[in-house]
This record gives structure tokens, sequence and C-alpha cells, in this order.
């Protein structure tokens, strides 16, 4: 079982955000640079049918060249995953050479509340930043 070490610096970062959404959302591009892994946190709630969560990785923060990681998804079904917490672990390993970026796309088949975050975890050296706004949290642990 993959873990994360809670003592090294962990950064959170919101991605779609408690909405109702009734098409496909995508979230927050995430630059992994400095990072081994990214963790997306996801939760569902009272389901009217079923939500696909899928990640994708870009070469920058505007998606640019966006495509699906193969194999980096998972299904919440209606009837059976209400209230369920998803996980979905990215590694650096799993990008493709000149990619960096990673989200997630929320795609429901019926208008139902969805949340997700992303974690950044394990950098290479800590602490270490690599946020391009002032708002996103920092924590190195201590």
């Amino acid at each position: 079982m993959r873990t994360l070490n809670e003592n090294l610096a962990v950064r959170m970062i919101h991605t779609p955000g408690g909405d109702y959404a009734a098409a496909a959302v995508d979230g927050t591009w995430v630059d992994m640079t400095g990072y081994r892994r990214c963790l997306f946190v996801s939760l569902a709630g009272g389901l009217d049918g079923d939500i696909a969560v899928a990640v994708y990785e870009a070469t920058d923060a505007t998606g640019d060249s966006a495509q699906a990681l193969s194999g980096l998804a998972d299904s919440f079904v209606n009837g059976t995953d209400e209230d369920r917490v998803g996980l979905i672990e990215v590694r650096d390993t799993d990008l493709s050479d000149g990619f960096s970026f990673v989200t997630v796309r929320v795609t429901p088949a019926a208008t139902d509340p969805f949340s997700a975050i992303a974690i950044l975890g394990e950098p290479y050296s800590a602490p270490v930043s690599n946020a391009t706004t002032d708002d996103v949290a920092f924590n190195t642990g201590e």
C-alpha cells in the first residue's frame, strides 16, 4: 500500500469545488514540479447518476496539450458510492516527458454534488514551494 509521509512538506490545493455539476468540469491545473507525487481526494454527495473522475496531464497551467493519464481514474456509482471518498495517486513517473501539470476531470451523468482537492507531497527537498499564487497553503509538517 502506498502511503504519504506526513513529515514531508505537503501543499494542499483546491480543485473543482463543492458544486453541482451537470457536465464535465476540469479542476485547477496543479504543478508537480519538485514533487514526487500528488494525491487527488474526491467526495460525492447524494448521487442522481454516476460520476467519472479522470486524471489529465498537461505541459502548462492553461492545459496545453492535455491528455488523460491511462489507468488513473475513479468512479462513483449511483446507489452504491454516495458519501464515499475516492483517492487517486499520481507519481511523477506517471507523467509523460515534458508534462508536469495535472488535474482531475469530473464527468457526471446527472447534476450531482462533487468536491475534490489535490495534495502534493514528498518534495525532492523540503521546504519547497512551487506555488504560482500567494493564496496556496503550504505546510512543512512541523
